[in-house]
């Protein structure tokens, strides 16, 4: 199969916490790791992935080490990304982000997740 990717991807396992989205009802928050990511969407370990077309917001975390690693900057950084699932397979679950996004640095006395 052809490769179709056009964007860089990275190998990257971050800590995510998801809410999936219907029309009815929100879920729970879900804590998930990614495996990589790319500036258009990531891939996350899921063992109970939702249906293809779920709506998902989504909070990753960046740890200092790994974000040097990405961009060369230093500090804990944490992106609110608004998303659809794409692809569900036995491993996980493909998410392609939506264009609008926020990134915070986070200072040493921020917690981790803020709340989706």
């Amino acid at each position: 199969m052809a490769e179709r990717r056009r964007l860089e991807r990275f190998d990257l396992t971050a800590p995510a916490l998801l809410i999936f989205e219907s029309e009815s009802r929100k879920s729970a928050p879900v804590n998930l790791t990614t495996k990589d990511i790319s500036s258009a969407g990531a891939y996350l370990h899921c063992t109970q992935p939702p249906v293809e077309g779920a709506r998902v917001k989504m909070e990753l975390l960046i740890s200092p080490d790994k974000l040097i690693k990405l961009v060369g900057e230093k500090g804990r950084t944490k992106i609110k990304v608004r998303g659809t699932v794409i692809r569900v397979d036995a491993d996980g679950i493909a998410i392609r982000f939506e264009s609008k996004y926020k990134i915070t640095a986070l200072d040493n006395g921020d917690h981790d997740f803020g709340g989706l």
